[in-house]
């Protein structure tokens, strides 16, 4: 079976008056069990064997190390404590932070970079077990030091880029290098980026292929999408998302969105591009002569509160989105996307 992953992602949800279009099998949003944690943004998440693990970022005091387990079958949390003890997930072990990345590959996950808060940002790596439940540091991201970059994994590789670190020095700048790491040597190697330098951009995996979207670079939102090719180490640029054929008001253009797979299909939901968003949209790679096509989907419901920094991961199947900050309030609510459902206003 190929690996549909969604990574990394570090994300983000928000706030506007936009409403569902399209007919009633567009898409229904299902709440489920809430995060069994601190509410937080600016958080990171990655899938091994179906389930979800989401931990670190930001709840508007601290920065957060903890760490919780997500069971989509009995819709429950595992607890996280500093031992691990009881089935729960050890903390991470590096420096408290928000906005770094993570990604799962050859069975493990991998939690770096990012920000803590205050004038230092990350490079270094860590790797979690879920054997024995342990976490060990692995080499540095030989790109330095970033926060809000991409991450997915494919396969025993996992991809890590862009984001908003130094450039030259002490220059804070949007970065657009790209690093893949190899599990079975341990080693990072460049592999180059097409696109724009970008922060905040949306990440995620579709039949073993990468994809890369959205985000901002100095100030503006991206418009390009762009392919990656694990076999050739090579990416290729897709249809722009402010294209007639794609979307001609550009209502996709956000960055800070989450994303999750079904089917083989993308979502991409909320996000800002300077006021919050409520939209979602659908992406199938094989439509539009196999440069890919997005349609607008149930846009979150009335009871989905809108937010920025949060995760999005998918799961048996299935997709999901949790945390975020919501006008200054951190949440906790998780809630599932079913397409091709009508949509239900009052199964929540």
């Amino acid at each position: 079976m190929r690996q549909r992953l969604l990574l990394g992602i570090i994300a983000t949800l928000s706030i506007s008056t936009s409403c569902s279009s399209g007919d009633d099998n567009d898409g229904n949003w299902v709440k489920r069990s809430s995060y069994d944690g601190r509410t937080r943004s600016n958080a990171v998440c990655f899938v091994i064997d179906d389930e979800a693990y989401v931990g670190t970022g930001y709840d508007g005091d601290d920065r957060l190390a903890d760490f919780r387990k997500y069971d989509g079958e009995l819709d429950s949390w595992s607890a996280s404590i500093s031992t691990g003890d009881d089935g729960s997930v050890t903390s991470f072990p590096g420096l408290v932070r928000q906005s770094a990345v993570a990604f799962a590959a050859g069975g493990k996950g991998y939690v770096g970079t990012g920000f803590d808060g205050d004038v230092t940002r990350f490079d270094d790596f860590y790797e979690y077990d879920p054997t024995d439940n342990s976490w060990t540091q692995i080499a540095d991201l030989p790109g330095g030091a970033r926060q809000e970059a991409v991450a997915f994994g494919i396969g025993d590789n996992g991809y890590v880029g862009t984001g908003y670190g130094f450039l030259d020095g002490d220059d804070k700048n949007e970065l657009k290098d790209f690093w893949k790491y190899d599990t079975s040597t341990g080693e990072w190697s460049s592999i180059g980026f097409s696109g724009e330098k970008l922060r905040g951009g949306s990440a995620f995996v579709i039949d073993d292929i990468g994809y890369v979207c959205l985000g901002k670079s100095n100030g503006v939102t991206v418009n390009d999408l762009y392919s990656f090719d694990p076999d050739t180490d090579s990416w290729t640029r897709m249809l722009d998302l402010d294209d007639d054929d794609v979307d001609e008001d550009g209502d996709i253009l956000r960055y800070y969105a989450v994303a999750f797979v079904i089917d083989d299909k993308a979502y991409v939901a909320s996000g800002t591009n300077g006021s919050l968003q409520r939209d979602v949209w659908e992406f199938d790679p094989s439509g539009n002569s196999g440069e890919g096509d997005w349609d607008e989907v149930t846009s979150l419901e009335d009871e989905v509160a809108s937010r920025q920094y949060a995760v999005g991961f998918s799961i048996n199947n299935r997709g999901y989105m949790t945390t975020g900050n919501s006008s200054g309030t951190r949440l906790d609510d998780l809630w599932e996307f079913q397409p091709n459902v009508e949509e239900d206003d009052d199964d929540n």
